[in-house]
């Protein structure tokens, strides 16, 4: 089997194509040994692991520049790790770039158009009203585990001039409602989350009333007319996945984007939910003061909880998924 092509395309439209200096079979033995249980990735041994990949990024030392938005659309089990932790000439990629994941180029156009579309119907809308001051449309819900998280959860409601939706008010009914409502921009999930590779299509935000699930989701879509919000969806293992034989990928983030989001933050594995609840302060900064750049905003969020908490396990898992661009 011949090594794997490793393709970037410019925003130019400039395309270079490199043969990577791995095998697959390298790569498989990479990803199959690399471990998701916590007492794994609180260890150097992890990042040491992981980083045998350093060779797949090596090209992008002379086709990017430091600074530029990264979008990486691995293929097989690769979009199951944190390739941002990967390095560069001995520098860490998340650091030296925002970092965007996709499913395939064709799931990011569709989602770059359905957001476009939904903001230039909502900028019609308000031109034709007498208060502009609705840009933001949040529906924030869940029971965060923990202090800081449920802390984490009051402060955002707060900020976006809402109300969280918790306890007995955290339903599947409420959480449909809010995906099919047109004016919705913001979607904020702060909870347990199961996953279950032998059946992916039980993946689901843990409710008060029951789980709502990829069927659930699936159920709702297609919806009438784009709507391009954003989901955050911060639950152990909410970026988790499973890949079908036709490379096709199973989870909550795609089902979210089939369903209308143009954008989510997942989580690659179980975390802390202290490092959740940092990473929700950093991450919304500022949000609501124009154009908001997701990948950034990861970027900056990610780095905090490093600095702060610097094993791999406590950082490594927050990821962007789709288009990083919106109006917040």
């Amino acid at each position: 089997m011949p090594n794997p092509i490793i393709v970037t395309q410019t925003s130019k439209g400039s395309i270079k194509a490199v043969a990577a200096s791995m095998t697959w079979q390298e790569i498989d033995a990479v990803v199959d040994g690399f471990s998701f249980e916590e007492s794994e990735l609180r260890t150097d041994d992890s990042l040491r692991w992981l980083r045998k990949l350093n060779p797949l990024v090596a090209p992008l030392a002379t086709t990017t520049e430091p600074g530029q938005t990264l979008v990486f659309c691995p293929i097989g089990n690769l979009h199951r790790l944190p390739l941002h932790a990967l390095e560069i000439d001995g520098e860490l990629l998340i650091k030296r770039n925002p970092i965007v994941y996709c499913s395939s180029l064709t799931v990011l156009n569709v989602v770059f158009k359905a957001r476009k579309a939904a903001e230039q119907q909502r900028a019609k809308t308000s031109s034709n009203t007498t208060n502009n001051n609705n840009s933001i449309h949040a529906s924030l819900f869940g029971d965060p585990p923990s202090q800081p998280g449920k802390k984490a959860l009051a402060s955002l409601a707060r900020k976006l001039h809402t109300t969280a939706q918790t306890g007995d008010a955290s339903t599947s009914s409420n959480v449909s409602a809010a995906l099919t409502d047109p004016a919705l921009t913001l979607l904020h999930y702060h909870g347990h989350v199961t996953f279950q590779e032998g059946d992916p299509k039980d993946h689901g935000l843990e409710l008060d009333d029951r789980r709502f699930t990829l069927r659930d989701i699936f159920d709702l879509a297609p919806l009438p007319s784009p709507q391009g919000y954003h989901a955050t969806l911060l639950g152990c293992g909410s970026g988790m996945s499973k890949t079908t034989v036709s490379n096709d990928v199973l989870g909550l983030v795609p089902a979210f984007l089939y369903a209308g989001a143009s954008s989510t933050v997942s989580a690659l594995w179980p975390f802390d939910d202290k490092d959740a609840a940092m990473y929700t302060r950093v991450f919304y900064e500022g949000w609501g003061d124009g154009v908001v750049d997701l990948a950034k905003r990861n970027q900056k969020a990610v780095l905090a909880v490093r600095e702060k908490r610097p094993s791999l396990y406590c950082w490594g898992a927050f990821v962007v998924n789709g288009w990083w661009m919106m109006r917040g």
